[in-house]
């Protein structure tokens, strides 16, 4: 029986219901024989009803079978790799069964179509996102080299804008910071780079340096204060405070920011501590997405890292050269001054001895009085190499020895007028005394003058002038000086201390120097 049913499963469907009408047609034709009487007639008909019966109940069996092998067929078709996306099962219905397993087998197909084409986009967004990260670590890692060969800020903010150049398209990118990383310093413009409107393609000289306006620099201490980016993808603003910010905001560095769509400023961070803003403008409204604020962040970390690192290696060089002024001052003041010191003692002993005749006297004088002239030059080579000298001594004082510098070179005779109470706090005494320092210095080497006042004097309370007039060759105030600085100098010193100085001369007149100082 094993052996007959396994030869039986071994036959296609049509053979399966042909072989069993013929059993069937046999089992009737051997019960008609046990049971009846034998008629050939009736045996003929038996046997034709038999083929008939197998016949009729193979056809169905046949369409299936030739369903069956259709649906074959097509599956292999559909399993090769040059098959059509749009082919499907064909739609056979020879039966309700095989009808429903076609429905279900082309639902199948479809459904496994859908799913290779949602897994061959994914695998495409994969592949883009494995090229972009590839990218940016890439700019990563040649920002980080670049930055590790600069150690000047200005370099360092150049070398990241130009490093986020390469993996983000933007119109402007900047960097802000307080000037000198100082926490007590304004906030300017430490660098930018912008690709549209009028700053397209210029020199990052042009408003490197300068202000932000009142709007960005609210901005700014936000961050500075919460240490978090601020993310504007779209944003807003009233026509009224448009108009009002085109007519009151001055500040130049305001047009970097006037054609944006949208921004985000990243803050450049080390530990607590904001170093400056990172920001970056668009064209594009939502242009900036999770993906986008992670590579700004690796940015600003890198390029916060570097601004550190180059902050501690100046502070470094400055407390050196400091330590090497402060080195070569007392070595100066140990030997150098106190010889001189001790010459100017000797030459006026010398010059009020009675057995010398009066050439000898004239010479021991002019000894004198050049050693005097070269402890006073020594004096104030001494606040240079030491500006923080300047800081405990009064301001009589230190226009004293500038006073007695200038004198000592002889053909000049100066009068003085100093206050000896009350003056400036040290930050506007020193701005005082070094625009002394600059007009006595220009008196000795440009007007040939014969004689100079310097006065100090104390007015009102928290208000001082300084007054200085001399008698030389005088100059063209309106007639401009290339490579003479002084002037310039003065004047910039001058608003540094929210002092009026003006400036008075004319040719062969002399000049007159007047400052007037508020601090209180």
């Amino acid at each position: 029986m094993q052996a007959l049913r396994r030869l039986f499963e071994q036959l296609t469907l049509p053979w399966q219901c042909f072989a069993l009408g013929g059993g069937v047609g046999a089992v009737v034709l051997l019960a008609a024989l046990r049971w009846g009487q034998f008629d050939p007639s009736a045996l003929a008909w038996l046997l034709a009803m038999a083929v008939l019966v197998s016949s009729a109940t193979s056809w169905p069996a046949w369409r299936a079978a030739r369903a069956h092998q259709a649906l074959t067929l097509s599956a292999r078709g559909l399993a090769q790799e040059s098959a059509d996306d749009e082919a499907n099962l064909p739609y056979l219905a020879p039966c309700e069964d095989l009808h429903h397993t076609t429905l279900a087998l082309r639902r199948v197909v479809d459904l496994a179509r859908l799913r290779r084409k949602e897994l061959l986009a994914r695998n495409a967004l994969l592949g883009a996102q494995l090229q972009s990260r590839t990218q940016e670590l890439s700019s990563l890692q040649d920002l980080s080299v670049g930055l590790a060969q600069h150690t000047e800020i200005g370099a360092l903010v150049s070398e990241a804008l130009g490093a986020l150049e390469q993996t983000m398209a933007y119109s402007s990118a900047s960097v802000w910071a307080r000037n000198g990383l100082d926490p007590q310093q304004p906030v300017v413009l430490m660098g930018y780079r912008s690709h549209e409107g009028e700053l397209a393609g210029k020199d990052m000289g042009t408003l490197t340096g300068l202000r932000l306006s009142r709007a960005n620099l609210q901005r700014y201490e936000q961050i500075e204060t919460e240490g978090q980016p601020i993310v504007e993808n779209r944003p807003r603003q009233s026509l009224l405070n448009w108009l009002w910010a085109m007519v009151t905001d001055d500040a130049r560095t305001s047009s970097l920011y006037r054609s944006t769509r949208a921004w985000m400023a990243v803050p450049l961070k080390v530990r607590d501590r904001v170093l400056g803003v990172l920001r970056v403008d668009h064209g594009v409204q939502d242009f900036f997405d999770p993906e986008r604020e992670r590579l700004l962040a690796a940015v600003a970390g890198q390029t916060a890292l570097a601004m550190r690192h180059a902050h501690l290696l100046a502070q470094q060089r400055d407390q050196a050269v400091t330590a090497e002024r402060n080195r070569i001052a007392r070595d100066l003041h140990d030997a150098v001054s106190q010889t001189l010191f001790a010459a100017n003692l000797l030459a006026g002993t010398l010059a009020r001895a009675d057995h010398i005749d009066e050439a000898t006297r004239g010479q021991v004088q002019t000894l004198e009085r050049l050693n005097r002239s070269a402890l006073a030059e020594m004096r104030m080579m001494l606040f240079e190499l030491r500006p923080d000298a300047l800081e405990g001594v009064r301001l009589p004082e230190l226009l004293q020895h500038a006073v007695e510098a200038l004198a000592g070179r002889g053909g000049v005779q100066v009068t003085t007028d100093f206050a000896a109470q009350g003056g400036p706090p040290t930050a506007k005494r020193i701005e005082v005394y070094r625009i002394a320092q600059e007009a006595l210095s220009n008196i000795a080497r440009h007007s040939g003058a014969s004689h100079v006042h310097v006065g100090w004097t104390i007015g009102p309370p928290g208000q001082g002038r300084l007054h200085i007039v001399d008698d030389g060759c005088g100059f063209d105030t309106s007639t401009p000086h290339p490579g003479h600085f002084g002037l310039d100098n003065m004047q910039q010193r001058a608003a540094a201390a929210g002092a009026e100085l003006t400036i008075k001369s004319a040719p062969a007149e002399g000049t007159e120097l007047l400052l007037n100082i508020q601090w209180s």
